[in-house]
């Protein structure tokens, strides 16, 4: 799906699951309760409203204890995304929210386009078919190169792992729940269970990061990812 243009400003009625770069200038209604991560990140999940209606955006850590009801905000670089079969909005990578003023803004809580919308889980289930398709087309022709990389891994840190170690290099690992807790693909939580071990035992630093921990397993997380860095 194509990219709002960095400078446009949109209506939430414009939004739609996989638009990235999103501006929009809302005024905040709730801010929700606070839920933790298991790595202890607070998410905020927010009402906020425009005069073509109202949306959640989930908002993480500092940013979240920043807003308050009220608060006249501008979002930069924000994408959608349905979360629990809600459309949802979120800041992206390099996005912000800055509040430009506050109470003084012409809103409607109706439609509320987070509410569950059958158009919108149609429109997801059929892109996730079409990314499954093209993931394991591509799973097929480089299955070969696959086993090759993992076996030469495992060589390289047995040959090399003590080189490394006293480099002071750092390794980051970064999975979602579809790679390492769907029973379907119980091989890679093995892998990379066996690949965090391995550098541990070395003596690598290693950051081992799941995300989206609070999830269930799906392929429009696991491509998500990117946007997390």
């Amino acid at each position: 799906m194509s990219n709002i243009p960095n400078e446009a400003v949109v209506l939430i009625k414009e939004v739609k699951p996989g638009l990235k770069n999103l501006n929009i200038v809302f005024i905040v209604l709730e801010t929700g309760r606070v839920t933790k991560t298991k790595d202890g990140h607070e998410v905020r999940s927010c009402k906020v409203a425009d005069k073509s209606g109202s949306i959640t955006i989930s908002v993480w850590d500092e940013l979240g204890t920043l807003i308050q009801p009220g608060d006249i905000i501008r979002l930069t670089r924000g994408y959608a995304s349905m979360w629990k079969g809600c459309l949802t909005l979120y800041t992206g990578r390099g996005g912000d929210l800055q509040k430009i003023g506050e109470f003084c803004m012409v809103y409607s809580e109706i439609p509320n386009f987070s509410e569950p919308n059958p158009d919108f889980l149609s429109q997801v289930s059929l892109q996730n078919k079409s990314n499954f398709h093209k993931v394991m087309s591509s799973h097929h022709e480089n299955q070969q190169w696959q086993r090759w990389s993992l076996e030469n891994v495992a060589e390289l840190l047995s040959r090399r792992g003590a080189d490394l170690a006293s480099s002071g290099i750092g390794v980051h690992s970064h999975v979602t729940p579809y790679e390492v807790r769907d029973p379907m693909r119980a091989w890679v939580r093995k892998e990379h269970k066996r690949f965090v071990r391995a550098l541990q035992e070395l003596g690598v630093p290693i950051v081992d990061k799941l995300h989206f921990e609070n999830q269930l397993p799906s392929l429009e997380q696991h491509f998500r990812v990117l946007e997390e860095f």
